[in-house]
């Protein structure tokens, strides 16, 4: 349901990296990667759990994702690394395109990760409260059945358009 914002972000995220290459902002594009990654691999370990259907494991990981991820993208990212592009280089230089340029995917950015956060805590407070978790992001055609499946429900089980074999015998009816 989000795959306009993760385009998005990752169109963002790489133009942020590479300019601040260019730009000589190379501080600033290490810092937004480390901080990026401290909170995703946590996501990817808590997905992978809940495809193993260890779903403690990954409720208890989905809690210190949640954590991470408001800490470092709404607490660190804004307050730290953003006043420290868009406040300090107009103390040394003057303001040029690049400054504009950068600090707006900078926002952009940051728009995302308000609009995720906001996710996230929707998801939290329905795993707080006891309903029943699932990602808000996902489609629910993922879990759905195919239309195979609920052909060979109607049907019977098919394989290739044949019966299937119970026990090398065919079925007499």
């Amino acid at each position: 349901q989000d795959f306009k914002e993760q385009i998005i972000h990752h169109v963002a995220t790489i133009i942020l990296i590479s300019f601040s290459w260019f730009a000589n902002y190379i501080r600033a594009g290490t810092l937004i990667m480390a901080l990026h990654d401290s909170s995703d691999y946590l996501l990817e370990s808590a997905k992978m759990f809940n495809y193993a259907g260890w779903r403690n494991t990954c409720n208890n990981i989905f809690i210190v994702f949640a954590a991470v991820f408001i800490i470092t993208r709404l607490v660190i990212l804004p307050f730290w690394i953003m006043h420290c592009t868009v406040v300090y280089p107009l103390d040394l230089y003057p303001a040029f395109f690049g400054y504009y340029f950068f600090n707006f995917m900078m926002v952009v950015l940051q728009s995302l990760h308000i609009f995720w956060a906001y996710l996230i805590i929707r998801m939290a407070q329905k795993f707080i409260t006891g309903k029943v978790v699932e990602d808000e992001r996902s489609d629910r055609e993922e879990t759905d059945n195919s239309e195979e499946e609920e052909e060979a429900a109607k049907n019977g089980p098919l394989s290739n358009g044949h019966p299937v074999l119970n026990n090398n015998h065919r079925k007499t009816d």
